[in-house]
């Protein structure tokens, strides 16, 4: 397909993300009434506009990528503002007083002096601060930062994606997803893939521990190779739990039981984020082990709304075809299976499993009979069968007829 010509104002749409690293920092030191109806405006709109503004299956020519790698790196000091802003918070509620002087600093530099604001803080405004929190640092995980952990051959990309990662407790994730998710995407050993039939609390259920199994097995296998100790500084997933632990340290010296209570909630919030943010990207794929990851093991979605917001994450077949090329440069692919709707709206399906079903049971028909391998259409009957969905359980019945006289299973 021909590429088309952007235009500047092109490039505005995907620095949407900055804005909630931005305004949520904001939101929480100045306690701004004005500021976080503007942060609420913000998320509303993508939700509104997701599905009014369709779908883009074009590609585009983008002479300006230097623009959205700026972009990203924003995000990634707007995310350590956020932090910073929890912490102070925390920190004054626990004692009353300015951790680290940063209400001096800003009143220095703004002229607003941010500590009588603060006089009245209860419940709410720790909610919303560990709201906000939870949030900036989801997306500085797992959309931002699965942009820069992608980027490889950039050390300040990895260390801003792993440092993101690591305020939430998720520094394995800069290991498990490059090296583990994109070899195994599809098959039951990977951690990334929810079951058909399988609800998002019992996705997050069964794949939490898998997660951390999946990327200690990695870096082993990775130290052998280099004949280096497993126990030493080489490990990197041992240098991110020690940062791990000095964020806990910090938090629990600064802002004492109340910090060390609400960033617990924005870690648990986080993570629970990640796996709703997973859950439909490969959901009911059935792939055997020994074949090649394709186009057709993921699930698509050109959804403009949600390529903006998630760094263009939707056009997930092609970022697993090939997982160095930049978000900007992702292809459609529409030849392969697509979502309904946007990531956004499928998501909010997702917590429902009614809704789920309503929508994914033709999806996963329609994949079974379009998509799938020989090897696949014995996997995906089997899956049907354990889904305890009836309309895939009664599909299973029809694929079992069809595969004995196939020849691909005993009758």
């Amino acid at each position: 397909m021909e590429k088309k010509q952007t235009s500047l104002w092109m490039y505005i749409p995907y620095c949407v993300p900055m804005l909630v690293a931005i305004l949520g920092s904001q939101l929480v030191f100045f306690n701004s009434s004005i500021i976080g109806y503007g942060f609420l405006a913000l998320l509303a709109a993508i939700v509104v506009l997701e599905p009014i503004l369709g779908n883009d299956d074009d590609e585009w020519e983008w002479k300006y990528p230097n623009i959205f790698l700026g972009m990203m790196y924003l995000y990634a000091i707007g995310t350590f503002a956020t932090f910073l802003s929890f912490m102070w918070v925390m920190g004054h509620a626990n004692n009353g007083g300015d951790l680290f002087s940063m209400a001096a600093g800003i009143q220095a530099i703004s002229g607003v002096d941010i500590i009588p604001l603060h006089a009245e803080d209860g419940l709410k405004e720790y909610l919303v601060a560990t709201l906000i929190m939870s949030i900036t640092v989801s997306i500085g995980t797992v959309s931002i930062g699965h942009e820069l952990c992608h980027r490889t051959h950039e050390p300040l990309s990895i260390f801003f994606a792993r440092a993101m990662g690591t305020l939430s407790l998720f520094s394995y994730y800069a290991v498990e997803h490059p090296f583990g998710h994109h070899l195994t995407a599809g098959t039951p050993r990977d951690s990334s893939t929810a079951l058909r039939g399988e609800s998002v609390a019992q996705f997050a259920k069964r794949t939490f521990k898998q997660d951390y199994e999946i990327a200690w097995e990695i870096e082993k296998s990775r130290l052998d190779a280099l004949d280096l100790p497993l126990w030493s500084s080489h490990n990197r997933l041992l240098r991110g739990y020690a940062a791990e632990l000095a964020v806990v340290v910090t938090i629990a010296a600064t802002t004492g039981f109340i910090g060390l209570f609400f960033f617990s909630l924005s870690v648990i919030l986080g993570h629970w984020n990640y796996k709703v943010g997973v859950y439909g990207q490969h959901y009911g794929i059935t792939r055997a082990p020994d074949e090649k990851l394709d186009i057709h093991h993921s699930w698509g979605c050109t959804n403009r709304v949600t390529n903006w917001f998630v760094d263009g994450i939707g056009r997930h077949a092609d970022h697993h075809e090939v997982p160095e090329r930049e978000f900007w440069n992702l292809e459609a692919h529409l030849e392969g299976p697509q979502f309904a709707k946007g990531y956004f709206a499928s998501m909010a399906a997702a917590s429902i499993p009614s809704q789920w079903n309503k929508m994914t049971v033709p999806k996963l028909i329609e994949w079974d009979e379009k998509w799938a391998s020989p090897k696949e259409k014995v996997l995906a009957m089997e899956a049907n069968e354990k889904s305890g969905i009836p309309e895939l359980v009664e599909h299973a019945k029809k694929q079992r007829v069809e595969l004995v006289e196939a020849g691909l299973i005993a009758a």
